[in-house]
């Protein structure tokens, strides 16, 4: 029965406050508080007069993203979390509803849409503050902005042009008449014409006011309570003071006493005001802080305040870019920042307070872990500084992308290996600290290469190791197990300690023509390229094991073929070319050609008996010079027969000529290669 009467209660109160506002003009109050329209002609003036980026700023002309939004009558919520703060969101992909004065989000990034397919954002220190189409932007969401109300219907007023609002968004391309009067709408909601000015206060934001903020204040009905107020009235408790008077009893020196003490109560009020008039320089001396630098302020030669202060605000990661010495935008940013953190006043200049706080030990840093996968945005531009900091200690080499790859990673923990903090390649708040510092440990082994590394450096040592025979396959360009197995046997060759990682004096000794060879360079095997594999390829081609190109390259199929001739002459099947495998294929590439030589003989032996047979069919007698005479078949034959046996033999001629001289070279070069390391060590 209770839970009854108090729904019955809620009812009956929610009607008498429903009533109330219909007949208060509420819709008008409630349309000249925040409303959506308020909003975006908010954003719109920002657009216009130019306001500036700064970081972490809230006051016009200085506005980061969100206080853009923030410093509209401080709507919005949680100032980093607007979108979490909102009660009623959507994606944009699916269409930007026709309301003014919309939240526009994205990671790391807000702004405001002031209809008509336009947005407004404050975007960086460079770009200011931005007027653009919606779409020409990764927005992600729309949101209705807490503690702003958005008209429902009625007449709204944006910029000169009068839009007219239907079940909460504003109408397009379509006629409607209102009072009696016919208006045109345009594609972007723009009237052709105005409605009379009391139109506009007639605008309902009813159901916009049952957004989260405003809901529970209706409740504060109590506040006509407030009335009792004057009870702060009872203030002049004062008045208790007379109480005094009593003690004048003493009944003839009352008189005598009253008047003195008249006199004083009128001069005791004078010195309470000028109490109270030196209590206001007391409260305006804040300002009167000394200011030690701020926005312009340089450096003058011989000085160093300000690049001191940027000093400390880059070894606690608030200032990206390199300390300068002079006073700009970024360093205002910065101030601002640690202000905000450090609980100052946030004025982005730097007085005594701000630069005590700035050089205490315990000052909080702001640095945010980083790893692989993060990259700088118009937010952040934190890798790109970690980046120039880990090439400026001679840690990273390759090109500032931004971008936390396996590069980056991997100069981090070569620098927290130096710097004994644990090796994990993420760059956590201990890392960047220690990083920024100004003791930060230098590289001195520049041009080394770590276990997990990755890059330039390491493909160029790839690179020798398989031409030394340490390291079969391709280039990989990362420092991995098999190259770290490679690198481990050439330090052992070399008499080098084996370590995970190949210092800058190891590399000049990999990089020299004194460099040893791996102890089984003349075994080849998968992976392996020279002169030697193309050798190779030509004995397994002449032997029928191989029919593929010669490339210089022991490919797959090389290597099938090496395991077919190792299993036909019981040598096992390893598919790799050790030398007595070499040994075996020369020596029958060797009889196989000369098979080929004496083929090519017997050939051109046939050819010729064949000419000389069909010669002698004709039977040719030389009478006398100029003269023949042919005893059987006819002259025409005869001519025949003579052409063909001429060009045969000139042809078998040359085909004997040239396979004389192929054999001669073959001999002389299969002959110097008999013992294989000699020519390895002749060629090296």
């Amino acid at each position: 029965m209770k839970g009854i009467l108090k729904k019955v209660a809620a009812v009956v109160l929610s009607l008498g406050v429903a009533s109330s506002v219909m007949f208060s003009a509420a819709p008008k109050a409630e349309a000249e508080s925040s409303t959506g329209v308020g909003l975006a002609a908010w954003a719109l003036r920002a657009n216009r007069e130019g306001w500036q980026y700064v970081w972490g700023a809230t006051s016009p002309p200085y506005v980061d993203c969100s206080g853009l939004i923030v410093s509209y009558h401080g709507v919005g919520g949680v100032r980093v979390d607007l979108l979490g703060s909102s009660y009623e969101w959507g994606y944009v992909s699916n269409g930007v509803p026709r309301i003014h004065g919309l939240g526009l989000h994205q990671p790391g990034h807000v702004g405001v849409y002031v209809g008509s397919g336009v947005a407004i954002d404050a975007r960086d220190e460079y770009s200011g503050v931005v007027y653009h189409n919606v779409y020409n932007r990764s927005w992600v969401e729309w949101f209705k902005v807490l503690g702003v109300s958005y008209p429902q219907n009625g007449w709204v007023l944006l910029d000169g042009d009068s839009y007219y609002y239907e079940d909460g968004q504003y109408v397009v391309d379509t006629e409607r008449t209102i009072d009696g009067v016919t208006y045109s709408f345009n594609s972007a909601g723009v009237s052709d014409m105005a409605p009379p000015e009391n139109a506009y206060e007639a605008t309902d934001y009813s159901s916009a006011s049952a957004s989260v903020a405003p809901q529970p204040e209706p409740e504060p009905e109590p506040e006509p309570e407030p009335e009792p107020e004057p009870e702060p009235e009872p203030e002049p408790a004062p008045e208790p003071e007379p109480e005094p008077e009593p003690e004048p009893e003493p009944e003839p020196e009352v008189a005598e006493v009253s008047e003195p003490e008249t006199e004083v109560k009128k001069e005791e009020p004078k010195p309470q005001e000028e109490k109270k008039e030196e209590s206001k320089p007391a409260e305006t001396k804040k300002p009167e802080a000394k200011i030690l630098a701020a926005y312009g302020s340089e450096d003058a030669e011989g000085e160093s305040t300000v690049l001191e202060m940027q000093n400390r605000l880059y070894e606690l990661g608030y200032l990206s870019n390199v300390p300068s010495g002079y006073y700009g935008g970024d360093t205002v940013s910065a101030v601002m920042h640690f202000q905000n953190d450090a609980k100052l006043e946030v004025t982005g200049k730097v007085d005594e307070a701000t630069n005590n706080a700035l050089n205490d030990e315990n000052a909080k840093s702001n640095f945010r872990e980083l790893m692989i996968g993060d990259f700088d945005n118009n937010e952040s531009s934190s890798i790109t500084a970690l980046q120039t900091r880990l090439s400026a200690l001679k840690y990273y080499t390759d090109e500032i992308t931004g971008l936390y790859g396996e590069t980056t990673a991997n100069s981090v923990a070569q620098f927290q290996r130096n710097s004994k903090i644990t090796v994990t390649g993420v760059a956590d708040a201990a890392t960047q600290t220690a990083l920024f510092s100004r003791d930060a440990a230098v590289n001195t082994d520049v041009g080394s290469t770590v276990f997990g590394q990755s890059g330039a450096a390491v493909r160029t040592m790839q690179k020798r190791l398989i031409e030394l025979r340490y390291l079969a396959g391709n280039v990989s360009e990362k420092f991995d197990e098999e190259t770290l197995k490679a690198v481990n046997l050439y330090q052992k060759t070399a008499g080098f300690e084996q370590t995970d990682s190949m210092t800058a004096e190891q590399l000049e000794a990999l990089y020299s023509d004194d460099a040893p060879k791996s102890p089984d360079y003349n075994t080849m095997q998968f992976g392996h390229k020279g002169e030697d594999v193309m050798k190779l390829q030509t004995w397994l081609a002449v032997t029928k094991y191989y029919d593929g190109k010669q490339t210089g390259t022991y490919s797959l199929a090389v290597r099938e073929a090496v395991k077919s001739f190792q299993q036909k002459h019981g040598l096992g099947n390893t598919g790799i070319a050790d030398e007595e495998t070499v040994k075996l294929l020369q020596a029958e590439a060797q009889r196989e050609s000369s098979k080929a030589g004496d083929q090519m003989l017997l050939k051109t032996a046939k050819i010729t008996d064949n000419a000389l047979a069909s010669l002698a069919e004709n039977k040719i007698v030389m009478q006398s010079p100029g003269e023949v005479l042919v005893t059987s078949g006819n002259s025409r034959d005869l001519v025949r027969t003579i052409v063909i046996f001429a060009t045969v033999l000139i042809f078998a001629m040359f085909l004997s000529i040239i396979f004389v001289i192929e054999l001669k070279r073959r001999t002389r070069y299969l002959a110097a290669e008999t013992d294989i390391s000699k020519y390895y060590r002749r060629r090296f």
